[in-house]
């Protein structure tokens, strides 16, 4: 038959030569044909002369194959020569493989493979009759890989020609007298590379079951020396399937990407690793699962993501700052903010605010609240890696002592040139608020509460009773908080390139308005860049990244979620003429429309450019430096314009100016040495840092405009009433060293030292040396273990300790200050005394120690981890009591004092179903932390003793105790301690703490065909303010002239001895503020919130290619949408009654490739 031999020459489904994407054919469409047909007249001429000489049957299910009958040489040379030439250019496609096999015959793997690759079998004579049965299984690998595995333990190998698959026998070992000859020995030289035939440098080739070991150079290849033939080379790369090869199939090595979440790539501090390998324990979410998520601060996408990290939202104004703790407080009074790095580079503000105006965004009062991760956005990112332990943060010394994170942006890949569309639209609403009390409760409230103090209600104590409309009722949620925000968010990027030169160019828009009765948008613009280039020899590498993100912040001069508890009969806020209206009926009251006139404008422009190159002088010896700079520039307005006042005041109109910038560069030089060394891989990396940090600030406050339209011009303004400005300078260098040795992917030992220095402190005290070590053994690469054990894929202990500093106090300190006084000697102005000089203070110290055990079940389709930490702070930076007599209450200086945070973190991933249209994956994670005072000598006498106590937490709650409602007085009783008859510190005891005792999160995610569904929780078990926080540190309690939440009913009366609240008054006595100070105030604040959901659909490929797109994807998502917890509608996250809680997000979006 003819058929077997002609059907590769002329396939049906695709040409014989087919460029892959990115090539171009060496022969046109007209030489190929000639060829074909060149090919197929000479078979059919030869078919002709020799009759049934030739003939092969295609593979049948019978498994009976008959042979190929001797053709002659001429024959065979003539038509592989021809077909040579015509795939000569080409290059084995990656293809997707996927068998599952259990004592399957060849012959039918043989029709899979056809089936799946378009490729052809060809084969002579009985080779198939001594095949064995087929036991494999296979999911997404290329044809080499496949090929490679099925033939392993066949007696005959393969060899690839264009699109046939070439079957051929393996040379026999020959015998001498009943025993094998001695084997010779040979140099095996290869190559190693990814399905699409990229070199994989750095690749570890080992002979297995021997010492020999050597790695792959900048083009993928190796050589080892002395081999014997019979032997196997086991060959890995970090985030690749380790695979074993023949010598007969090591000239070209093909490695699949690995399916196992161990071998996912994760980015360490001047590196990658993989979980598998990574000696050090660092959590990271993808940019995948940050894709998700409809968030503007890539921070809000961590939420519950990572063990030992805690992020909390100030508030749910857009634009508000996230608060980051890793692994507990560190510190008692420096700062306990991680690192954070934007590929490699230092973020100049860190996770400090940058806003210093009051506005919505700082509930009202002067803050820091306006976040500088608005000006980063969240679609640029790769991915985020949080580092927590010694062995992962020691490298960067003194600035990673309360943990690292890292942000790497997206980069280019090579291939055809992709344009990637992303544009998704949505609402916002406010979230949990409480029920407040209607008309006749409020009412009934205010009447009781003046009986209850004997006072009498008058139009100025009670306009609500004696002035406004008693049937009047304005519910202010709806109307101040009740709006619904419009967000639109818009990506575009364009990506590709060939194996020298990747790129990608994008940018983006967002836009998010207010719940508040005006749009006042939040927006923001960004462009971004990468381009990496390689020399064609591998040699040398450049990277380029570079961002510039422009924003604007318009909100509210304040968070008008306060004055949702206005009167319920409050008259209205505008006068017919739409002016604003100030009283009704003699009666003033406070309109918060103001604010929204008043307004706060903030513009802020980050730029982040980093260039990282490296050449390597010889094989295993490479240099390279990384540089960057980072820019942040932030100006803030504040208006307060005669529109937004009462004629009735005396208040004149003013604005208040401010500029800040924040400027950082970095350069950091280094030398990486790689080399086998006896059984294990020996990575040496050196290096030193340059850092400068710059910071500026500018304040101006001006009053007296004629009118309002120049409210803008400092000039227009009459009086000057404050100006101030600062300058701060730091340096840091260091220098540091890492040692990893990797014996056979089973033992790892990873050395780390450093040597920093620090502005921050005084002569002599500016250096200190800090280092970690890192441990790990992977005992189920134990061969002893596997045979014991199937059911265990991996299991790997670890362990770590090391020493890093604490450098987060503000620059200077060691110095005198000094700053301009109020009075003047002879007509020139004085300076006083504002802090003293201490050059003696140095670094805290951080002592970090950590076991944990990672382990894999059934094929690493289980996954488990438990980390048990122990960091110990010393050293302490604290305020340090002087005597009066010096002018100074206090100075900084280092204490013996000892703070502990330790605990156990707990992951677990699991793909519950995972099939080839239908799968189900759960990942889930808990922390369960505890911090400990546990030294503090003479705190008794220091300005911490009414705050801290040794063998207890920083978070403790010292306070007075609440016993219940007197009843007597119907108001809320306190425990005297010492029986004084009155309230002091000696009535303070501790009631808890308001560290959380656990937290963590729980994500589902579901895929059927295109359809995938994620479903994100996460929880925290802890205490906190409740409602009555807010209420008595303003001293806004029940029964005076605002409304309360309604659960506030349940108050003590004649009538209810058993009610949980007081009495109502309608004047705040001095036991106001003694409750602000006790527990009452504080109660159960767990919850757990249905923190992300997102639902799409990707349209079949077919479906695809007919729109002429790459891929199509549409989407819904949502952002905290559900809270369950028992506070009683606060939101148990900001825990803040009169602060706007995190907002509801719900998108939908399309996303297009094409």
């Amino acid at each position: 038959m003819l058929r077997q031999i002609v059907g590769f020459v002329n396939h049906q489904s695709k040409p014989i030569y087919q460029p892959i994407a990115g090539e171009s054919s060496k022969f046109s469409p007209a030489i190929q044909n000639l060829l074909k047909f060149m090919i197929f007249f000479s078979i059919r001429r030869y078919a002709r002369r020799h009759g049934s000489a030739v003939y092969g049957y295609p593979v049948r299910d019978t498994g009976q194959i008959k042979p190929l009958k001797k053709i002659p040489i001429s024959f065979h040379l003539m038509v592989l020569l021809l077909f040579t030439c015509l795939v000569a250019a080409a290059k084995v496609n990656a293809q997707n493989i996927n068998i599952e096999a259990k004592a399957v015959p060849i012959y039918k793997i043989f029709k899979q493979i056809e089936k799946q690759s378009g490729y052809s079998f060809w084969y002579t004579g009985d080779v198939l009759k001594r095949s064995s049965p087929v036991t494999i299984s296979l999911r997404n690998a290329s044809l080499p890989l496949a090929l490679e595995q099925i033939f392993k333990k066949q007696p005959f190998t393969f060899e690839l020609v264009g699109e046939t698959i070439v079957i051929k026998e393996k040379l026999p070992v020959k015998e001498n007298s009943g025993e094998k000859e001695k084997q010779k020995k040979q140099t095996i030289n290869g190559t190693v590379t990814d399905e699409n035939g990229k070199p994989l440098s750095g690749a570890t080739i080992r002979v297995k079951g021997t010492d020999k070991t050597t790695t792959a150079n900048k083009e993928g290849k190796f050589s080892l020396t002395d081999i014997e033939e019979n032997a196997v080379l086991v060959v890995s790369y970090i985030g690749y399937t380790t695979q074993e090869v023949s010598l007969q199939n090591a000239e070209r090595i093909f490695l699949a990407k690995s399916e196992s979440k161990l071998d996912e790539v994760q980015v360490i501090a001047y590196g990658t690793t993989t979980k598998r390998l990574n000696t050090g324990s660092v959590g990271s979410i993808s940019g995948a699962d940050i894709a998700k998520q409809p968030v503007s601060n890539p921070l809000a996408a961590l939420s519950g993501r990572i063990p030992g990290l805690v992020v909390t939202q100030s508030t749910g104004v857009p634009g508000s700052s996230f608060n980051i703790q890793i692994r507990g407080r560190n510190s008692i009074a420096q700062g306990s903010q991680p690192l954070i790095l934007i590929d490699g580079i230092p973020f100049a503000p860190g996770n400090e605010g940058i806003s210093s105006l009051p506005s919505a965004l700082t509930n009202g009062s002067t803050g820091t609240s306006l976040s500088p991760f608005n000006s980063i956005n969240p679609s640029d990112i790769e991915s985020m890696e949080i580092l927590k332990d010694a062995d992962a943060t020691a490298i960067y010394g003194s600035r990673g002592a309360n943990g690292v994170l890292l942000i790497t942006t997206r980069k280019g890949k090579s291939g055809k040139t992709q344009v990637n569309v992303n544009i998704n639209q949505g609402f916002t609403e406010a979230g949990r608020t409480m029920d407040l009390m209607d008309l006749r409760q409020y009412l009934s409230m205010r009447k009781e509460a003046f009986a209850n103090s004997n006072s009498t209600p008058t139009i100025s104590n009670a306009p609500d009773l004696m002035a406004w409309d008693q049937n009047r009722y304005t519910d202010y949620r709806t109307e101040l908080i009740g709006g619904t925000g419009k967000l639109t968010n818009a990506q575009l990027s364009i990506s590709g390139g060939s194996s020298e030169i990747q790129y990608l160019i994008g940018g983006s828009f967002y836009r998010e308005t207010s719940v508040f009765p005006n749009a006042m948008p939040n927006t923001r613009g960004s462009v971004n860049m990468n381009l990496n280039h390689a020399s064609k020899d591998n040699r040398f590498s450049l990277n380029f990244s570079g961002s510039f993100t422009a924003g604007e912040n318009k909100t509210a001069g304040t968070d008008l979620t306060y004055y949702t508890f206005l009167s319920p009969n409050t008259p209205g806020f505008f006068t017919p003429d739409g002016k604003l209206k100030w009283t009704e009926n003699g009666a003033q009251y406070e309109n918060p429309y103001r604010y929204l006139f008043e307004g706060y404008n903030a513009k802020t422009n980050n730029l982040v450019s980093s260039v990282n190159t490296s050449y390597r002088i010889i094989d295993g010896l490479t240099l390279k430096l990384a540089m960057g700079y980072n820019r942040l520039n932030g100006k803030e307005t504040k208006l307060m314009p005669m529109s937004s006042l009462s004629p009735d005041q005396t208040q004149i109109s003013s604005s208040q100016f401010a500029l800040s910038e924040y400027s950082s560069w970095n350069i950091e030089p280094q030398v990486q040495y790689v080399r086998t060394l006896g059984r294990g891989k020996l990575d040496v990396l050196g290096g030193a840092t340059f850092h400068q940090k710059n910071s500026l600030g500018n304040y101006i406050s001006v009053s007296g405009f004629t009118t309002d339209a120049l409210m803008e011009s400092i000039a227009a303004a009459s009086t000057i009433n404050t100006a101030s400005n600062a300058k701060s300078e730091y340096k840091y260098n260091a220098v540091f060293a890492r040692i990893n040795y990797n014996i056979d992917n089973r033992y790892i030992v990873n050395l780390t030292a450093r040597r920093d220095g620090s502005s921050r402190f005084g002569p002599g005290k500016q250096f200190a040396n800090f280092g970690a070590v890192g441990l790990a053994w992977i005992f189920t690469e134990e061969k002893w273990f596997q045979d014991q054990f199937p059911l265990l894929s991996f299991g790997k202990l670890r362990a770590s300790y090391g020493i890093t500093g604490n450098d987060q106090i503000g620059d200077y300190q060691f110095l005198d200050s000094w700053q301009p006084g109020s009075q003047t000697y002879q007509g020139t102005g004085t300076l006083r005394p504002s802090a003293l000089a201490n050059p003696n203070y140095t670094w805290e110290e951080n002592k970090k120690l950590e076991a944990a055990v990672d382990l894999g079940f059934l094929k690493d389709r289980l996954l488990f981890s438990a980390n048990y930490y122990r960091n110990r702070s010393s050293n302490q930076l604290v305020a340090y009591r002087l005597p009066y007599l010096t002018g100074f209450a206090s100075i900084i200086r280092n204490f013996p004092a000892v703070v502990q945070n330790e605990g156990w973190e707990f992951s677990l991933s699991a793909d519950v179903v995972k099939s080839g249209i239908f799968s189900w994956t759960i990942s889930a994670n808990a922390t369960l932390p505890k911090n400990t005072l546990l030294k503090f000598p003479g705190i008794e006498t220091s300005t911490y003793a009414s705050l801290y106590k040794v063998g207890r937490s920083l978070g403790s709650l010292y306070n007075y105790h609440y016993e219940g409602i007197d009843p007597v007085t119907g108001l809320y009783r306190l425990t005297d301690v010492d029986g004084s008859g009155s309230y002091n510190a000696g009535d303070l005891m501790i009631n808890g703490t308001l560290d959380p005792k656990i937290y963590g999160g729980l994500n589902n995610t579901v895929r059927y065909k295109g359809i995938e569904l994620s479903v994100f929780f996460d929880y925290r078990k802890q205490t906190g303010k409740n409602f009555l926080y807010s209420i008595y540190n303003l001293a806004r309690i029940p029964g005076m002239m605002m409304n309360q939440p309604s659960v506030l009913t349940d108050r003590r009366q004649n009538t209810n001895t058993t009610a949980q609240y007081e009495k109502y008054t309608a004047v705040a006595g001095t036991n106001v503020a003694n409750v602000a100070y006790s527990d009452r105030v504080y109660s159960d604040a767990s919850f757990v919130r249905l923190r992300n959901l997102s639902l799409s659909y990707s349209l079949p490929k077919a479906v695809s290619s007919k729109l002429s797109l790459s891929s199509a994807r549409v989407y819904l998502q949502g952002q905290n949408l559900f809270t369950w917890s028992a506070m009683n509608g606060l939101d148990p996250e900001t825990q803040n009654l009169y602060s706007l809680p995190p907002l509801k997000v719900y998108t939908i979006g399309l996303q297009l490739n094409l």
